[in-house]
Order: C-alpha cells, then sequence, then structure tokens
C-alpha cells in the first residue's frame, strides 16, 4: 500500500494516482488512519513552505461529514493553522473558511481555543517540558511519522495481557496524547513486567485497580530531574490529542522545517480568529488564554 503521509510530505506535484488513492482513503471510515496520516503530511507541506490552492482544497474534501471524525478533526486543525500561519487573506481562502464555519463551527472553535492554549505549554501542557528530552530516540528522530501514530499495543513493545492491561490503565489515570504515551512506553516497558508479577504474586486483580484510587505517577515516577507527569483530569478529546502531537512535532522532531515562533499574539491577530471568536462569551474565553 501506498505511503500517502511520506508522498504528500515531500512530493512536489501530486500525481493523478495519488489523489484518486486519496479520495478512496477520505471515505474508508473503517480504517480512517490512512487518510488522517495524509492530511497530516498535506498540512506539513504548507506550514514547511507556502500555502497551495491544491492542497488545501484536499483538506477541505476531508471535512465531509462523510469522513471519519479523526479525519475532520486534522483536516480543521490543519486548515485553520495554515491560514493563520501563513497569514492567508485570499479572497477565495477566506470563503472557504466561512463556508465550512457554517457547518463546523464548534469544531472550529474547539480547534482553535486548543491551538492557542498551545502557545502556552506552561499553563496547559505542563507535561511537556518533562518529556520533551525523551523524544530524542531512533523512534522519533528517524521515524517522524511517529509523531502521528494512534498509540496501538505492539508497535514498541511485546506485552503479555496483563501487562498491557496494567500500562493501560497507567496512561488512562494520566490522559496524555498518543505520541507522549510512545514516549513513555519506551521507557516503562523495561519494568513493566517485573511491577505486573509483583501484582501477580499479591493476587491483585487489575480490574478491581479501575475503581481504587492508586496513584500510578508514584509507582512509576517520571520527571526530568525537576518536573514530574501530572495526571490530567479529563480525557483528551480528538482535537486535544492532534494539536499536542502537531506541537511536538513543529518543535522537537528534526524533521520539521516549520518556522517557530508563533504566539498568541499572532495567532489572535490573524483573520482566523476574527472569524471564529465572534460574541462576548468566546472573546471572554480567548482572552484569558
Amino acid at each position: 500500500m501506498k505511503d500517502l503521509f511520506d508522498i504528500f510530505l515531500h512530493a512536489e506535484t501530486i500525481e493523478v494516482d495519488d489523489l484518486a488513492d486519496y479520495q478512496v482513503a477520505l471515505i474508508d471510515t473503517e480504517d480512517p488512519y490512512p487518510a488522517a496520516m495524509a492530511v497530516t503530511a498535506l498540512t506539513l507541506y504548507q506550514l514547511e513552505h507556502e500555502y497551495d490552492r491544491g492542497r488545501l482544497q484536499m483538506i477541505l474534501w476531508a471535512l465531509s461529514t462523510r469522513c471519519a471524525d479523526e479525519v475532520q478533526v486534522r483536516a480543521m486543525v490543519g486548515l485553520l493553522l495554515i491560514i493563520a500561519h501563513n497569514g492567508i487573506n485570499n479572497t477565495w481562502v477566506l470563503e472557504q473558511l466561512a463556508d465550512v464555519l457554517s457547518y463546523h463551527d464548534e469544531l472550529a472553535y474547539d480547534a482553535w481555543m486548543t491551538l492557542l492554549e498551545m502557545t502556552k505549554p506552561e499553563v496547559y501542557d505542563h507535561n511537556y517540558a518533562v518529556l520533551k528530552d525523551m523524544y530524542n530516540t531512533h523512534l522519533f528522530t528517524e521515524h517522524p511519522k511517529m509523531f502521528f501514530e494512534p498509540f496501538e499495543r505492539g508497535i514498541v513493545e511485546d506485552l503479555d495481557d496483563y501487562e498491557w492491561k496494567l500500562a493501560e490503565l497507567f496512561f488512562r489515570a494520566l490522559n496524555v496524547c498518543d505520541s507522549d504515551m510512545y514516549v513513555m512506553m519506551l521507557l516503562l516497558k523495561q519494568f513493566l513486567p517485573s511491577l505486573a508479577q509483583q501484582l501477580k504474586d499479591d493476587d491483585i486483580d487489575l480490574e478491581s485497580m479501575e475503581d481504587m484510587d492508586i496513584k500510578f505517577q508514584q509507582m512509576m515516577m517520571i520527571s526530568n530531574g525537576k518536573d514530574h507527569i501530572i495526571p490530567r483530569e479529563e480525557e483528551l478529546s480528538e482535537v486535544e490529542n492532534y494539536v499536542m502531537q502537531l506541537y511536538r512535532y513543529i518543535n522537537l522532531s528534526p524533521h520539521s522545517k516549520i518556522q517557530k515562533g508563533k504566539n498568541i499574539r499572532d495567532l489572535r491577530s490573524s483573520m482566523v480568529d476574527r472569524m471564529i471568536i465572534v460574541g462576548a462569551a468566546r472573546k471572554l474565553e480567548a482572552e484569558e488564554i
């Protein structure tokens, strides 16, 4: 199977057969991630180079309600970030954005607010400072795609069912993004088997642990020598998960050519902000970031 992520990330022009494969992938709701990864590559290309009408149109296709939620989320985040990052005031682009907002208003608002929050990781993404140095591994330095892969069993570890269940409970308690889970798993897999064996020896049923107030961060302490991993109270949304992955790629991947330093003032002065942050309630919430 073609790797549309790699093709769309690097190809200066998109071939007709690759475009056809992309259109087929967009409507595959049973396996949405080939399309989702393709949308990510279309986004990264335009952030690293410049706005491209053809590629932006391909992202707009991914906002169809026929596409899986994971695909629509990545498309919305990409659309907003491309327009804001490149300072686009093109009439056609803004007309397309206005059309999208007419039927995806809440998704656009959630995506935009999350992008604004990511300009202040010290407030909204504390664990970034703890984990960022752990991304300097072969898995991420050599494979940029790993920043955007959904977290799945067996990619970076070979745990048995009991050990995997323990890992699931740990990550569920933390509520971190998929790429952070891969980073932590590289460390945790070294001592999860011994911890699992200890729990087995004590006849601990993992199913009962789900209802217990167990502080996993105390059992598996991860720190950068100054700060420790802090669990989030609420589960990450699909938007939050993806924006955090993007933020990590842009700032930590040696493959990223995206200009860093876009701050909240840059984003708040964009046309995207003016079109999305409308009404007293939204303005107040945005001003509080």
